[in-house]
């Protein structure tokens, strides 16, 4: 089961986790962060027996898919990692909503059908899906548009609607924007894909209605439920509530409109009769160690797949599927398989339980073998380490020979040394994509105790060390002007540019400002749904700021000549300057899985050029001193940085452990790797040493 929410909507979801374990004590349940804001709600964790879907690829390809349909990223659209989370088979609930029966009817259900929703086949309530006008379409039959599925609970199985094909359709998608109901998220799009995927569909009310006895239904937050005893509703008509949904405007920001009592009887703490009323966990039993890998000690995992299940396993973004399989085992009578594969890199996947702290030593051992007449091929386990400036990925185990006759062990150590979010060990192999088979996985972990989780960075996707590093490359540069004067004879400008705008724009000049040092700050974006997303307050509040809109707008800032006929404008009272520069060219993520390969063809010459042209040049008269590159396009980049080196022009790539930048890094005659994930490069590697690793000038005392 999954449920959305985060911190925002804590009361709702403190109801519906109540009410859900009251009737499903055992039903493995997981959260999908609505936002970031989650650490109340992972407080209840070990409470209500719940996990946490924390892959951030899955969440923010979530986001990108909510930008493209709404013009920015919305929670509502992560649901969509339902259908690349733990579970083959689940069901999901709004958290607006309070549980009040067993939903283990369900997946008898999805054994004949591809999509549920909980209410649907309704004349009247389908302008919360279709405007009118898609009757004249043509795309859709009258069944299809009339099905208009609620989407507040929907229950599914995992191949039914993987990620890579939500993401391959949204042009379809896109082509029906106008004729989609404008005031709703998801729903219309979900809509859409489910009855065009090939797949059955129904509603729990409409198989009430077509005669399903005692079915459990929806039933609406906005009508009385009548009587109420014992946390329970008495149902008269012999199909009684799956859930009470407040759905709409039926809520306010602390308890909702209607029905409160019923609400409140969850919200203020454990149902009258549930297990965590008694005493007891609230998760017990075998059912929910199924869906997760059992632990022998702080950190230990063990899989051996004898329950059925996967235990936690999935399969990393792409069409490839993750099963178990009784076809052949290490030892007992199942293994896990991988299959279906296109991509070497897809493989199954596995989260680690706890967040990691630097320190940590982990040991693992897992068996591998092909699948039945595959001809050797070298398999290997990888570490996906996530962090606050991206993600990196370590070697495990190498590449290892492995066949279809026998089984083979993997075995290897990894010691965390950097800091991380999240960690992911996933097997993959070298070339080709076999099908194949894994078992008896084993990790213990030994060092530091975990940390907590939701630590964030001050740099947005720059880690602390890496953002510090920049610091003091930034505030070295500084001294290295040799007190070079402006022509008004006051001190010359740090020159810096920045391809990809976030909150490093901000937060590095305010570094320089607060440090005493004039600075004039360029920086290209090629996303302006991400610069309108999340800069324009901050932007707006500073002086010595403009934004220059490369596609038919006006500049705005706070000099209206800035940028239009060619009159400089004024610095903030601090000396600092900054110019954003941006493109409209959407949400780009060439490397996000098979379904973004065209992402690599999209045309940002101008982005990665404009320092070249004429407007360009006559931003940053002379060389720059520091270029940071940390946007798209980062060879391109790199290789135009190149071509704006003086000679002492440092410049630096953010996530320089992708081995797909290396190949512009050889260009450059000197540069080193440093910190958690920067490279910096330059001209003399003596200067560079000097930038990033003499001790950076006081505030204040910069020349």
């Amino acid at each position: 089961m999954y449920f959305l929410a985060n911190d925002g909507f804590l009361d709702y979801a403190t109801a519906f986790l109540n009410s859900f374990r009251r009737f499903n004590p055992d039903l493995p349940l997981c959260l999908i962060p609505f936002a970031d804001d989650t650490g109340a709600l992972r407080a209840l964790q070990s409470s209500h027996g719940f996990s946490v879907l924390d892959d951030r690829e899955v969440l923010h390809a979530c986001d990108t898919v909510g930008a493209a349909i709404r013009g920015t990223p919305r929670g509502h659209f992560r649901k969509l990692a339902m259908w690349e989370g733990p579970f083959e088979e689940f069901a999901y609930f709004d958290s607006d909503t309070v549980v009040l029966h067993s939903a283990d009817f369900v997946f008898d259900l999805l054994a004949d059908y591809g999509f549920l929703t909980a209410h649907g086949n309704d004349p009247t309530t389908r302008r919360f899906v279709w405007n009118d006008s898609i009757e004249t379409t043509g795309r859709l039959t009258e069944e299809q548009f009339g099905f208009a599925g609620a989407t507040g609970f929907v229950a599914s199985r995992k191949e039914c609607l993987p990620l890579a094909d939500v993401v391959r359709r949204l042009p379809e998608v896109r082509d029906l924007l106008p004729h989609m109901c404008p005031g709703l998220n998801d729903q219309p799009m979900l809509n859409y894909l489910m009855v065009t995927s090939g797949y059955r569909y129904a509603s729990l009310s409409a198989l009430a209605d077509a005669g399903a006895e005692g079915l459990a239904v929806e039933w609406w937050g906005g009508d009385p439920v009548g009587a109420v005893e014992d946390g329970r509703v008495v149902s008269p008509d012999g199909h009684p509530p799956l859930f009470v949904h407040w759905s709409g405007t039926l809520k306010q920001a602390a308890a909702p409109l209607v029905n409160r009592a019923l609400w409140e009887t969850y919200r203020a703490g454990a149902a009258p009769g549930s297990p965590a009323a008694a005493g007891t966990d609230a998760v017990t039993g075998a059912a929910a160690d199924n869906a997760s890998p059992t632990g022998s000690g702080a950190g230990a995992v063990t899989c051996t797949f004898e329950d059925g299940t996967t235990q936690g396993w999935s399969c990393r973004v792409g069409s490839a599927r993750v099963t178990v399989s009784d076809a052949c085992a290490h030892s007992g009578t199942h293994s896990l398989l991988c299959s279906s594969r296109t991509e070497p890199w897809e493989g199954p996947r596995l989260a680690l339980p706890a967040p990691p702290t630097p320190g940590a030593a982990y040991a693992f051992r897992l068996w591998a073998r092909l699948a039945p007449g595959e001809a050797p091929a070298d398999l290997k386990l990888t570490m996906e380490r996530h962090h606050t400036g991206g993600t990196c990925y370590d070697t495990v185990v190498p590449d290892t020979r492995v066949a279809a006759d026998h089984w083979t062990e993997l075995g290897g150590t990894y010691t965390l040394t950097h800091e991380a979010t999240r960690l992911v060990v996933y097997a993959e192999s070298l070339h080709g994509t076999v099908p194949f088979h894994l078992d008896d996985f084993t990790m213990t972990v030994s060092g530091p105790a975990p940390a907590s989780a939701g630590h964030t960075s001050p740099y947005g996707l720059t880690s602390e060390t890496d953002g510090e590093l920049i610091g003091t490359v930034l505030l070295n540069a500084a001294a290295y002007r040799d007190g070079q004067r402006d022509g008004g004879g006051g001190k010359r400008p740090l020159r810096v540019l920045e391809w990809g705008s976030g909150r490093s724009t901000l937060a590095f000049p305010q570094l320089l400002a607060d440090a005493g040092v004039p600075c004039h700050w360029t920086s290209l974006e090629h996303h302006r749904g991400h610069l309108d997303t999340e800069l324009p307050p901050l932007l707006a509040a500073r002086p010595g700021v403009s934004v220059r809109y490369m596609d038919g707008e006006p500049a705005t800032g706070h000099d209206e000549a800035a940028g239009t006929d060619g009159v400089p404008y004024t610095p903030g009272t601090d000396g600092v300057r900054i110019d954003v520069v941006c493109w409209d060219r959407g949400p780009l993520h060439p490397h996000f899985g098979v379904s973004h390969y065209a992402d690599r063809a999209a045309d940002l010459d101008d982005y990665v050029a404009y320092p070249m042209t004429a407007a360009g040049a006559a931003e940053a008269p002379g060389p720059y001193d520091v270029i940071l590159i940390n946007g798209r396009k980062r060879r391109r980049c790199l290789l135009t940085a190149l071509r704006l080196l003086g000679e002492r022009t440092a410049v630096l790539l953010h996530d320089a452990g992708r081995p797909y930048y290396h190949c512009a890094l050889e260009a450059y005659p000197a540069g080193r790797f440093l910190g958690d994930a920067l490279w910096i490069g330059g001209k003399d590697q003596d200067l560079l040493t000097d930038l990033a690793f003499s001790p950076a000038p006081t505030p204040r005392s910069c020349p």
